[in-house]
């Protein structure tokens, strides 16, 4: 071992086997480990979690953030969103939108062991079959659903709602779809507010389709989700509770927090480059250091920070590298392309009912009482996320068959470079060819959703869901310490807004029925007589902003049309290289995407193993 490497793990441990006694210490770090993980959320603690399970491999998971403290806005559904902003957030902004006038907004990311899974709302959905099904049309063989649906049961354990719940809604859940002996626990909230209800019986109202159980493929219509949390204690299970307190103790598995790696370490020459390491520096007392790779190193930093370690690594587009001087090792321009993400709209309604979920923060009485009611018995409203029914909506579903054909008539002789950002590499653009085909042909179908349908306490949150527009990821220096440009160019294709407004217009058929009737809901913003499509699309670049759902960076497919990593999710010219996140997901399924994260993880695991 070189006095560097001795060196830089000497201060690594010193670092962090005080205070932190669930990280790695002086005496138990290794020289050199067989993985080497980049980032503790959910890919890479479920990754690392299976290779572990091998007690001739050794693994160690590098995160940039800490570990959390059990805070009440970490733990308790009902307090879901406080994270935003705290220490366990990157926050870190998307790039400013000055083409529509979007500001730059900030966009919460997980900086903590379990990642995003510390902080978001705990959605525990999955994508339609054909959402699945389309990654293997653009040349991905085995990325399906069928393949996928084992790899989502193994991360879960289900568990069914509260008798009084399933009674009242008729919730009932498929067992031959969900598994039983997986570290994550999911189940459905035993509270749900009133308003549940008026939503439910608006969908039946209107006809539409709601699934005996979405897990079987048919995550369409209105559904009942679950969502990661015990069914005991109702508290929230993370990435950190399901696949890193259940293999801690192992003694071939380690974890490095409040550790930032800052490069890759790569030798050989073109067409054998591989990957012996990671330069690390510790946010804590900021020296630097290095760790080496045996086998190979594993990125799981998410659709922002691994394209920018691959590009101040050397591996990307030579025109961007050149600008901050980096030496290419890789030529590889695609890095960083087809970033995508849902997108919100919210309409404002008012309403007549009196127990909602903003009477936790406007009524300190009723507050009191819930939290007291939460503290003695895990139930009452603080049990909840406060969105426990969603539609998941067929563009067929919200608007009329002319109107449908009209926008697949639209999107099929559209040029399909134009809205695309400045200087897109060919093969990216041979890529995107691939994915707007497929989006062309699925937008009328009826078992693939367009829109999302969030009532929220007084909103109704359109979200689009399979977005035409394309953005990129691009280093801002040479360094990982600042942040890079995040730019998913939302809205930049019209043909997303003009399919968020027929979201609003079926919004608006919702609030119309009998049953929202009931609770004199009325729309304030953007207002009834908001009604041409000009001015809707307006509201729409007015009001649109991130779901937080970022995809597709680094994406997976033939690297003759843009791919990043191949389908045993390898990075193209490296040897040793693979990358596990949300950054390979060539397309979004319309869904929450951490259900996804996770079997795409597992997925992944049993590739390493070489067991698919």
């Amino acid at each position: 071992m070189t006095p560097s490497i001795t060196a830089g793990l000497a201060f690594l441990a010193a670092s962090f086997s005080v205070g932190l006694a669930r990280s790695v210490s002086r005496s138990d770090l290794r020289a050199s480990y067989d993985y080497v993980i980049v980032g503790g959320g959910a890919s890479g603690l479920t990754v690392a979690n299976r290779l572990s399970e091998d007690a001739d491999v050794t693994v160690l998971v590098i995160e940039a953030g800490p570990f959390d403290e059990g805070e009440d806005f970490i733990t308790i559904p009902g307090l879901g969103g406080g994270g935003f902003g705290s220490r366990y957030d990157w926050n870190i902004s998307l790039a400013r939108n000055d083409l529509l006038g979007i500001p730059v907004q900030a966009c919460p990311q997980g900086k903590a062991v379990g990642g995003t899974t510390v902080i978001n709302l705990m959605a525990f959905d999955r994508g339609s079959r054909s959402d699945y099904d389309r990654w293997e049309r653009l040349g991905l063989p085995g990325w399906n659903w069928e393949t996928l649906l084992k790899y989502f049961k193994k991360a879960k354990t289900i568990s069914p709602p509260q008798p009084d719940i399933a009674k009242e809604y008729n919730i009932t859940v498929d067992h031959s779809v969900h598994g039983f002996k997986g570290y994550i626990q999911s189940t459905y909230a035993p509270f749900y507010w009133p308003t549940t209800r008026n939503i439910v019986d608006a969908f039946l109202e209107l006809g539409i389709h709601i699934p005996a159980d979405s897990g079987n493929g048919d995550a369409y219509g209105g559904y009942f989700t679950p969502q990661n949390r015990h069914p005991v204690t109702a508290a929230r299970v993370s990435a950190r509770d399901a696949y890193y307190e259940t293999a801690r103790d192992r003694p071939n598995f380690h974890i490095l927090t409040d550790t930032l790696v800052t490069r890759l370490l790569t030798k050989g020459k073109s067409g054998s480059i591989s990957i012996s390491g990671v330069e690390v520096s510790s946010l804590r007392c900021l020296r630097t250091g290095t760790v080496t790779a045996d086998k190979e190193v594993i990125l799981a930093g998410g659709a922002i920070r691994t394209p920018q370690l691959l590009q101040v690594s050397g591996i990307g587009d030579p025109a961007l590298l050149e600008r901050f001087d980096i030496p290419v090792v890789v030529d590889l321009p695609a890095v960083g392309h087809n970033f995508h993400d849902h997108l919100h709209v919210p309409l404002l309604v008012d309403h007549n009912a009196s127990l909602v979920p903003s009477n936790l923060t406007t009524n300190a009485t009723y507050a009191a009482e819930s939290r007291e009611l939460y503290d003695r018995e895990r139930a009452g409203p603080y049990t909840s996320v406060g969105a426990d029914f969603l539609g998941f909506l067929p563009l067929r579903t919200i608007s009329n068959s002319s109107t449908t054909s009209a926008l697949q008539q639209a999107a099929a002789a559209q040029d399909v470079t134009e809205f695309l950002g400045d200087n897109t590499p060919a093969a990216v653009v041979r890529g995107y060819k691939a994915m707007y085909k497929v989006l062309t042909e699925r937008l009328p179908a009826p078992d693939s959703a367009v829109i999302e349908l969030i009532s929220a306490d007084r909103q109704l949150v359109v979200s689009l869901q399979q977005p035409y527009s394309r953005g990129s990821v691009r280093i801002n220096s040479s360094s990982m310490e600042d942040t890079p440009i995040a730019d998913s160019r939302v809205l930049h294709n019209p043909l997303d807004v003009e399919i968020l407004v027929e979201g609003i217009r079926w919004a608006r058929t919702l609030i119309e029925t009998e049953a929202l009737a009931e609770l004199q809901t009325r729309e304030v913003l953007p207002g009834a007589n908001v009604t041409s499509d000009r001015d809707l699309a307006a509201f729409v670049l007015e009001a649109g902003r991130s779901a937080y759902h970022l995809a597709g960076s680094c994406t997976m497919g033939p690297k003759e049309r843009g791919g990043v990593v191949d389908a045993q999710l390898k990075v193209y010219g490296v040897t040793n290289l693979r990358i596990v996140d949300a950054s390979v997901m060539p397309l979004l399924p319309a869904s929450h995407p951490q259900a996804t994260v996770f079997g795409v993880a597992e997925m992944a695991a049993d590739i390493i193993r070489g067991r698919i």
